[in-house]
């Protein structure tokens, strides 16, 4: 087990408070034991406290992991939390912000080259910890240097724990002075926006899209993506009112069971033209709709649509993929009430006015025609991408401050 005694060059109110919260082992220490392979260096450290940061530090890890300067991450989250994806290079850890000794068995196993971490409240064992090692801190998703319950009773402890952060990542709502006069060493960094939901864009094989944009031309496109079984009824119906507007119209339906593929087919034959991705069908100038029985294609889909439903939303179980994804690629986001984990994401596209909401499941067919209108998709796209380049920008601003201080602390 990792040792949990207070680590060197720290302050007196931050011992006390390790003492006074000090837990005599954990099963987390072994989970870290048992982390391996080891990933590449440098491993940049990113902690989530609660879902919704979670969600944004897993879309800000897969931005990072783009990035060749970046070796690997450690993605931890506070305990309770779903377990974020497997993807290559990315380690998942349910960790217990205030445990010392997991903390510890983590900086000791991993020895992270930097820490992000995004919290409602200052984390003084983890903060306190990682410097103990020399880890460079950020923090992030904080408005104000706040402590809670013991820590917030103890003289000094909130000063020395800001001496410790090298960057404290601010939106412009924040105020600098409540930092800079708690004690925080530098000016913190203002960003063009909150951290959000942003994810990496998603890749296609650029000749196969070209090839079914020119198989679409003069079409109009919308896509229903990740659609369970429950669904493909309504979503169907939409499609209906759709050619019923205009001929002109194909739906790609992407069903969120692939194998549901050649049975929608042999369902959908006798009343709609169809093809089928996962035998190569061309779309042809009669196909009404394409069934997108395939993984790991949605961004070809996204990039040939011009609006999205997202599947689950409405009579499914919950939306089954980040409406951020079609939003970065273009499409004008159409959804239902129901986000589950992408609850966050929702909502910060309807405060832009970046999507249509749909309030019942037999409205579907009526929003999508509304928003196929070329003026109201552009609208929708537009204000979408607008948030998508804040948001981006303010992952990058972030990123470049970790790798930064992954490099400065290689060559120290």
């Amino acid at each position: 087990m990792a040792d949990a005694s207070a680590p060197t060059g720290v302050s007196l109110a931050e011992r006390l408070y390790l003492m006074a919260t000090h837990s005599s082992g954990s099963a987390t220490c072994a989970k870290v034991a048992a982390l391996g392979p080891l990933a590449a260096e440098p491993l940049l450290w990113l902690h989530a406290e609660g879902a919704r940061r979670l969600h944004r530090l897993t879309a800000l890890s897969e931005r990072l992991l783009q990035d060749d300067r970046a070796g690997s991450v450690l993605l931890s989250y506070s305990t309770g939390l779903a377990a974020p994806a497997d993807i290559p290079r990315r380690l998942t850890l349910e960790l217990d912000e205030h445990d010392a000794p997991a903390c510890a068995a983590v900086l000791a196993r991993l020895q992270p080259s930097a820490l992000l971490i995004a919290s409602e409240y200052l984390t003084p064992t983890l903060i306190s910890m990682a410097a103990g090692k020399g880890v460079p801190v950020m923090l992030a998703e904080i408005a104000a240097p706040r402590l809670r319950g013991l820590a917030a009773r103890l003289p000094g402890l909130r000063r020395s724990l800001l001496s410790h952060c090298s960057t404290v990542f601010l939106t412009g709502t924040a105020r600098k002075s409540h930092w800079t006069g708690a004690g925080l060493m530098q000016d913190p960094v203002i960003l063009p926006g909150p951290l959000s939901d942003v994810p990496a864009t998603l890749a296609c094989n650029e000749t196969e899209r070209d090839v079914l944009a020119q198989s679409c031309r003069q079409r109009t496109v919308w896509l229903a993506v990740a659609v369970p079984e429950q669904e493909e009824a309504l979503v169907i119906a939409a499609h209906r009112a759709a050619l019923r507007q205009s001929l002109r119209v194909v739906l790609i339906l992407h069903p969120l069971d692939p194998m549901r593929g050649a049975g929608l087919k042999a369902a959908l034959e006798g009343r709609f033209m169809t093809a089928l991705r996962s035998v190569d069908d061309p779309i042809t100038p009669e196909t009404q709709i394409y069934i997108a029985d395939t993984d790991g294609e949605r961004g070809l889909w996204y990039r040939l649509a011009t609006t999205c439903y997202i599947g689950g939303s409405l009579g499914g179980p919950d939306a089954q993929v980040s409406p951020m994804e079609a939003a970065a690629l273009g499409c004008a986001v159409v959804h239902g009430r129901a986000h589950g984990l992408h609850d966050d994401a929702f909502r910060q596209l309807r405060r832009a006015g970046a999507a249509a909401p749909v309030e019942r499941a037999e409205m579907l067919g009526q929003v999508i025609c509304e928003v196929l209108a070329p003026e109201r998709a552009a609208e929708l796209a537009h204000a979408g991408w607008e948030l998508i380049s804040e948001g981006a920008g303010t992952a990058d601003a972030i990123i470049a401050a970790l790798l930064v201080a992954a490099q400065d602390r290689k060559a120290a």
